[in-house]
């Protein structure tokens, strides 16, 4: 970023982007105004944080020079175009490029999904594929099925997932909790929301939660 600096009053206002970066792919990337001559007194370097889809979303919009025509046609055009995969691909590699350049440092998201039975043989292939990419995220699938049917397919498998895929996770079993463990939460939850529910009625509803569940007897 090109930024002014009141010497006086110490005011900081950002003027635009370094037209160094011009071609490159760079978030904020709206307009670009030529670097101040002359030495630099101090240098300080500042860490952003920014998603995939930030990167996708700030480079799909329209850009071009700085010369009228070039303003002028971008008034024309819509703020915003389709994220292709071409634009995708070309972020990937540049964000690959400043991993190993260290500019830049990659922290995995997470992903979560739930009730993962009801997705199709097509979700799977699509997820199995992005998996192998170094840019994927952590993904948590939850589901309370058991053998059930591939959607999409005649297979059965456990929890609906297909194998080849079951066979790249970490399965985390829960277990139903017990009685005395639904009347500590729900005594803990009435405190919260500032109600009061004697002993009797919390070992009812802690009663009512073992035959259905938790969420029911909330």
């Amino acid at each position: 970023d090109v930024i002014y600096i009141e010497a006086s009053s110490g005011a900081v206002k950002r003027v635009g982007r370094s037209d160094n970066f011009a071609t490159e792919y760079d978030l904020e990337a709206e307009e670009y105004v030529p670097v101040p001559k002359g030495d630099v007194h101090k240098k300080k370097e500042v860490v952003q944080d920014v998603t995939l889809h930030d990167l996708d979303v700030a480079n799909a919009r329209p850009q071009g020079g700085q010369d009228v025509m070039s303003l002028m046609g971008q008034l024309m055009k819509p703020r915003k175009t389709e994220i292709t995969e071409k634009l995708r691909t070309e972020i990937n590699k540049v964000v690959n490029r400043y991993i190993d350049q260290g500019i830049a440092e990659l922290v995995p998201g997470v992903l979560f999904i739930d009730e993962v039975h009801m997705l199709d043989i097509e979700c799977f292939t699509f997820l199995n594929r992005a998996l192998e990419s170094t840019l994927a995220p952590i993904v948590v699938f939850a589901t309370n099925r058991g053998i059930c049917t591939v959607r999409g397919t005649e297979v059965l498998s456990p929890h609906g997932i297909p194998v080849d895929l079951l066979d790249r996770m970490l399965i985390i079993r829960t277990m139903p909790y017990a009685l005395e463990e639904m009347v500590q939460i729900l005594s803990i939850r009435a405190t919260a929301e500032g109600i009061e529910v004697d002993d009797e009625a919390l070992a009812s509803l802690g009663e009512i939660g073992s035959r259905t569940s938790l969420r029911y007897a909330v």
